[in-house]
């Protein structure tokens, strides 16, 4: 008898996990990695520095509210994801990562835009081809967190204030920039 308790008890814990785990909403993962390049004056040369991008979207799926209950459900296109950019900058001779840039915010769109460093700070960069381009004229406002983090506000050319975070950021004391 209790042995078909405990059997009885275990399946019915397999089922309520797997009511509970169906009741999870959809989410959809994108991920891409690129390369791409970007020239940044020292102030005694130009130096090239090759960077990798690897970008990964985490986007809810959610459905009309007209169609629920259907098998058959239109997708609502316009929902906010949560977008994880980790940027890997090689800024010397060797084949090696010099520098890891994590950050993440959240867009209905995904941004053209990547932190990169130049000369120890973090700026904005735009695609522009095979090329990434250091926008010049861009101001960021940062704010510290209490747990180290920084989290840095960009407005884009659509007006729109993006709040990411810099999760990650990490460098060698000696760089290609910092050497003669």
């Amino acid at each position: 008898m209790k042995t078909k308790n405990i059997y009885m008890s275990i399946a019915g814990i397999l089922l309520m996990t797997g009511t509970l785990m169906a009741q999870e909403k959809n989410q959809e993962v994108l991920d891409t990695k690129i390369s791409k390049s970007y020239t940044v004056n020292n102030g005694k040369k130009l130096v090239k520095n090759a960077v990798e991008i690897t970008t990964k979207r985490l986007n809810t799926v959610e459905s009309a509210k007209e169609d629920e209950g259907k098998i058959d459900q239109d997708r609502v296109v316009d929902s906010v994801a949560t977008i994880i950019k980790t940027v890997q900058i090689d800024n010397d001779e060797d084949d090696a990562f010099d520098e890891k840039i994590v950050f993440s915010y959240e867009a209905k769109t995904p941004e053209d835009f990547v932190l990169v460093s130049k000369n120890n700070e973090l700026v904005v960069a735009m695609n522009e081809g095979d090329n990434l381009k250091i926008v010049e004229n861009i101001n960021l406002k940062s704010k510290k967190m209490m747990n180290d983090k920084t989290t840095y506000i960009f407005t884009n050319e659509h007006g729109e204030n993006l709040e990411f975070l810099v999760e990650e950021y990490s460098r060698p004391n000696e760089t290609a920039m910092l050497e003669e």
